[in-house]
């Protein structure tokens, strides 16, 4: 898409908003009414004159989607309500001015905009909210922004779900740093001052503090999933930010692990694309193996998913052994949780070592594949 030439990794990340919310919408609004909020609108680098390129846009379109497929299916129309908040005085009034049509009321679909710091707007958040099921966007160009004793009355809701935008590639940098100030900037989303020395001895720094970003959102929000993807560069192997997701529900996790998947192996391809552009710009020829290179890039993918049902798989025998007998709904929640899997991928394993004799099938053979109700248990000669 144009629109994102040189912002791969926007795309990325706004590939999985939307496949998150399209699968999680059409779940909650069959029983619950839905606000999201969205605590840094933008825009910011939209190429597109209906700001299609932009979270709060991309939202408003799934949701009321969602909307209209659910009142069809059920005769119910559920009310979505979307609070956008943006500091910015020129951004807000475009911002503004683009989602001012789809404030109806009348219709169950209410917009509320607010300039001005998003920490600020907490009181005003959890009284828009109401009874409705919010869902969270945390989408800043920093980290100072959203101190998580600040912005946690937000997540106090017996339903609630968050992703946010951990700037890995800025907070990386500055781990080590030398300067206090900078190091206590970071005290906030890192469990306050120390967090240096909390940081898991047996990781390198960078993700060592993406791990530890992740257990103080999971405290902050007593999330009971706190999960994260990594979205590489654009033209470099490296990360440029995590997309961390915390949410209450079981389901949740399930569906953005298979969003992951999905994401990661789109962005492979267009990851490709960018470095073949670039490639092609600084020799001033076309790349005859760029579709070769998409392939092999989107290959990739999966084979990362094969190396993490390894390290499932070990794990799994681990905790088998350690306990006989496990649920496969707790196998499932623990290995997503843990590896960048999904549930059909923790199935596939379950088969293998039942096919390997190591545990009892269970649930019976040839292309059947344990659920929610099979009880996973060791074979007797192990």
């Amino acid at each position: 898409m144009s629109a994102y030439i040189d912002r791969e990794q926007t795309q990325a990340k706004h590939f999985i908003l939307r496949g998150y919310l399209q699968e999680l919408a059409f779940k909650v609004l069959r029983g619950w009414d839905i606000a999201y909020i969205d605590g840094f609108s933008g825009p910011w680098e939209s190429k597109t004159d209906d700001f299609s390129d932009t979270s709060f846009m991309i939202a408003l379109n799934v949701l009321k989607d969602a909307q209209q497929l659910i009142e069809e299916q059920t005769g119910v129309r559920r009310k979505i309500k979307c609070f956008f908040s943006e500091k910015n005085a020129d951004a807000f009034r475009q911002m503004t001015a683009a989602v001012a049509s789809f404030h109806q009321p009348d219709d169950k679909f209410e917009i509320r905009t607010y300039q001005g710091e998003f920490v600020n707007a907490v009181d005003d958040i959890r009284q828009f909210v109401g009874n409705a099921f919010p869902l969270l966007f945390i989408d800043p160009t920093g980290w100072t922004e959203y101190p998580f004793d600040r912005i946690a009355p937000l997540f106090a809701f017996t339903k609630c779900e968050v992703l946010v935008n951990f700037m890995y590639g800025h907070i990386s940098r500055f781990v080590t740093h030398p300067d206090p100030k900078i190091i206590a900037s970071l005290d906030p989303i890192l469990g306050g001052p120390g967090w240096q020395g909390r940081l898991d001895p047996a990781m390198t720094k960078g993700p060592a503090v993406e791990k530890l970003f992740r257990e103080n959102l999971k405290a902050a929000g007593k999330f009971d999933y706190v999960v994260s993807t990594r979205i590489d560069k654009s033209t470099e192997e490296r990360p440029h930010f995590f997309l961390v997701y915390g949410t209450k529900d079981r389901a949740g996790l399930m569906a953005f692990r298979n969003t992951e998947y999905k994401a990661l192996r789109e962005h492979a391809k267009n990851r490709s694309t960018a470095m073949t552009r670039k490639r092609e710009v600084r020799r001033g020829a076309i790349d005859m193996f760029a579709d070769f290179d998409a392939g092999r890039k989107e290959a990739t993918i999966d084979y990362i998913v094969a190396e993490q049902k390894v390290l499932a798989k070990d794990m799994l025998c681990g905790m088998l052994a350690a306990s006989g007998s496990l649920r496969f709904t707790v196998i499932v929640e623990t290995l997503l949780q843990a590896f960048m899997v999904r549930e059909t991928n923790v199935k596939d394993i379950c088969v293998d070592l039942a096919a390997e004799g190591k545990i009892q099938s269970s649930w019976g053979g040839g292309v059947r594949k344990p659920n929610n109700e099979t009880t996973i248990d060791l074979t007797s000669a192990l």
